[in-house]
Formats: C-alpha cells, sequence, structure tokens
C-alpha cells in the first residue's frame, strides 16, 4: 500500500493549521475525477446488492442478556424475571453491563426502547448494502466527505477505496453497528465504563476533540474476553460521532501514567487498530503515546508492528507534559497528566428522559422519511454529475444543496435512532 504524503504532523501542529487538501471544497482535478469514478462503483454496487441483504452474524450486543431469551426491554415481568433466574450471571463484574447494574441497582425503567428497527427496514436480522451506507455517511457533513476519507487514505487509488468501503460497509452491516449504538451505554461493560477508560476531554491545537484512553485503568482479568470487539467498536463510533461536528477528526491519547503490566492488553489494542484501519481511516489527526513507563518498551514494540502505515505516521510518543503541549495547550491537557485543565470523572447512568426521542415513533417516521428524500436527491444530483463531462465540478449548486439538506436530517434522526453518552449527557 503506498502511504499519502503528508507533512509532518508535528509541524503541522506548530502551524496550528489543519491539512485541508483532499477533503469537500480542497480537490484538484484528479481528486475530483477520482471522487466521481468512486461514486460510479458505489452506484453500481447499490444495484448489485440490491436483492442481496447481509446477514447479521455477530451482533455487537451483549449475547447472553436478556435479549438472547428473545425477551424485548419493554416486556418489564420477562425482564424481571429473567434478573431473578440469572442474578449470578447479572452480578458477574467481568461481564455486567451497565444495564445490568443499573437493574441490579433498582433502577427499572427502560432508558432505551426494548425493540430495535433498523434505518429504512423492520429486518433486524439483515441489513442492506445501501442502507448502511447511508447510516455511515451521517457520520459526516457530507457523503462525499465518507468516501474522500477513504480515499486518501489509498492515495487516491479508487478500486483500492471502493474495496475498503465495501468491506467496512459490511462490517457495520454484519457486527450490528446501529444496534450497538441504539443501546448505547447501556451494553458495555459496566466498570470500564464507571472507570472511565476511555474519556473525553479537551481539543488540541487544531481544535479537535480529544479522545483519552487511561491505560492504567483498563485491566484485562477484570472483564471477558467477548468485552473486546464491543468496547473498542463503540469506542470508535463514538469518536466518529464527536468529531462529525469538529472538521470530522479528532485526536486520541494513550496515558501511560501508571502503567503496570497487568495493563498490557494486546486485544483491546489490536482490535481499535484493526477497526480504525478499515472502517475508520483518516479519522485520527494525531494519536499521541504519553509515556513515563518502562514497561512501554516491549510492549510497543508489539503494537508498532500492527499499525497501519498512515497511522504510523500520525503516531507520536511524548514522555512529558512538554512534548505533549506541541499539540495540546496546557490549559486543555487534564492536570493528573501535568496540564491545567480541571476534570473529574464521575459516570452518571444513562435515563429514558435523555433519550426521549427514541420513543417517540411517529417523530422518528418522520425523520426518517425526511432523510430518505434528501438521500434520494443527493444520489440523484450525484448521477446527474457522473454522468456530466469531466471538466463538471462536484460542487455543483444542485450537490451543495442536497449534500447540505443529507447533513441536516441526519441530525435531525440522529437522537431517534442512537442512545446519548456520557459527554452528550455532561453538556446538558
Amino acid at each position: 500500500m503506498t502511504v499519502p504524503d503528508i507533512p509532518d504532523i508535528q509541524e503541522v501542529y506548530k502551524s496550528r493549521t489543519r491539512i485541508d487538501n483532499g477533503t469537500v471544497g480542497h480537490l484538484n482535478d484528479s481528486q475530483q475525477q477520482a471522487l466521481k469514478n468512486l461514486w460510479i462503483k458505489i452506484f453500481a454496487h447499490f444495484e448489485a446488492t440490491a436483492d442481496k441483504p447481509i446477514k447479521v452474524t455477530h451482533s455487537q450486543i451483549k449475547a447472553d442478556s436478556y435479549a438472547s431469551a428473545g425477551i424485548t426491554g419493554s416486556d418489564s415481568n420477562a425482564v424481571a424475571q429473567w434478573y431473578n433466574q440469572n442474578l449470578e450471571q447479572a452480578s458477574n463484574v467481568t461481564t455486567q453491563t451497565v444495564r445490568d447494574k443499573m437493574y441490579l441497582d433498582g433502577i427499572h425503567e427502560a432508558a432505551v426502547p426494548g425493540t430495535f428497527k433498523p434505518l429504512f427496514s423492520n429486518d433486524r436480522a439483515t441489513r442492506s448494502f445501501a442502507n448502511t451506507f447511508w447510516l455511515a455517511c451521517m457520520l459526516y457533513s457530507s457523503p462525499d466527505s465518507y468516501l474522500l476519507m477513504f480515499l486518501r487514505s489509498v492515495s487516491w487509488d479508487v478500486e483500492a477505496a471502493f474495496e475498503k468501503i465495501v468491506k467496512s460497509v459490511e462490517w457495520r452491516a454484519s457486527q450490528a453497528i446501529d444496534e450497538l449504538m441504539w443501546d448505547g451505554e447501556l451494553g458495555q461493560h459496566h466498570k470500564m465504563m464507571s472507570d472511565g477508560v476511555t474519556i473525553r476531554a479537551g481539543k488540541d491545537k487544531l481544535g479537535y476533540p480529544v479522545v483519552i484512553v487511561r491505560v492504567r485503568l483498563n485491566v484485562p482479568r477484570e472483564r471477558s474476553e467477548s468485552i473486546v470487539e464491543r468496547f473498542a467498536a463503540f469506542s470508535l463510533e463514538q469518536t466518529a460521532l464527536l468529531a462529525r461536528g469538529f472538521g470530522e477528526r479528532a485526536t486520541l491519547v494513550y496515558d501511560y501514567n501508571g502503567f503496570k503490566k497487568e495493563n498490557i492488553d494486546l486485544a483491546f489494542i489490536k482490535s481499535l487498530l484493526t477497526m480504525l484501519s478499515e472502517s475508520y481511516p483518516q479519522m485520527l489527526s494525531v494519536t499521541i503515546q504519553q509515556v513515563n513507563s518502562w514497561l512501554f518498551t516491549g510492549f510497543w514494540t508489539i503494537i508498532r508492528s500492527w499499525l497501519d502505515p498512515l497511522i504510523a505516521k500520525r503516531t507520536v510518543i511524548a514522555k512529558n507534559v512538554d512534548q505533549l503541549q506541541t499539540f495540546l495547550d496546557k490549559d486543555q491537557i487534564m492536570a493528573d497528566m501535568g496540564g491545567e485543565l480541571p476534570y473529574n470523572y464521575k459516570y452518571v447512568y444513562p435515563t429514558k428522559k435523555e433519550n426521549s426521542k427514541m420513543f417517540d415513533t411517529e417523530g422518528r417516521m418522520r425523520a426518517e422519511t425526511e432523510l430518505k428524500t434528501t438521500v434520494d436527491a443527493f444520489f440523484a444530483a450525484t448521477k446527474q454529475w457522473v454522468a456530466s463531462p469531466d471538466a463538471a465540478s462536484y460542487l455543483d449548486p444542485a450537490r451543495v444543496q442536497a449534500a447540505a439538506a443529507f447533513h441536516a436530517a441526519a441530525l435531525e434522526l440522529d437522537p431517534y435512532i442512537r442512545a446519548r453518552f456520557m459527554t452528550e449527557r455532561n453538556a446538558e
């Protein structure tokens, strides 16, 4: 794979200027042609897969919860009976979810509706390629941005970008990422959420949100292996949602302060890196390994061999707060990392009130209908553009207007189809 030529990441942050080459509004003629050719391939794949639904083969929702017994959260009596019969399982801290802990703490009101409904469909067992594709586009300001992310990651190789998108969309469909986000934190490991293994705090010098993995709080023996993949997928999808309003990028900091042997978790790191490379390329502006532990050297040797070349070019090691300040101002660095940003993490349970729109069936139908209208408009405008002479601009007014309408409709639909999470809860 050819690694895209990007400026030295430290120099970029010293200049405090974002790299906008290859993004919407900043394409040269050859990049615009690559975008056009990729859309042609995507449209052809829509047609080829129209009658070939993708089976949900490995839902990220906890398989051993009451849902696996065919019980919905809206059936309070059946839920109570399940917990009474499975108290030992629900109390096991290695597998206990936020939902389990809430129920055992006496909070029995459902924070999300008990029955999940996929976008534009009623079939929970399958997903269409097209529907899953448009749902992924909702993470970005424009469907073009979604395609450009993959094109940049493979140096504008259209065939390679197409193959990555198909693989990513099929992964999202087969793993039921939409249902994972519908359930939100309720389906996540309680201790990892309560401890705050992954948190959001501050912004970097380019204005991107900072996501911090506090490695010392991640202890593999305290949770089952089945938790790892689900938590990694949830963390990355959540980061994409956070980045949506900040230029569609984020900065990831691995905080190794207090790192011990018991915190070595190769399974989690490998899952995170694999998903990041295959489904969220270019999402991270920079990855910072903040290290003050001799244990890291051997650990890093293994991790480095797994890095996608593009991620490797955007990965740096900061041994102290002075080096960290190359990327974050001191008032945006948490106090316990040597900075001046006051931050005290305290996990707060999700509530029905914050997810009230998820219970509004009629409101969702209206929002979903509006999104479908904007999808059709963008599809038609883009079909017309790809059929036009090469000189025709991708910034044709009809496409620009359709993309803006799609983004607005996506934001409107968002609270109807996924649970809020901690950062949003705190903002309220």
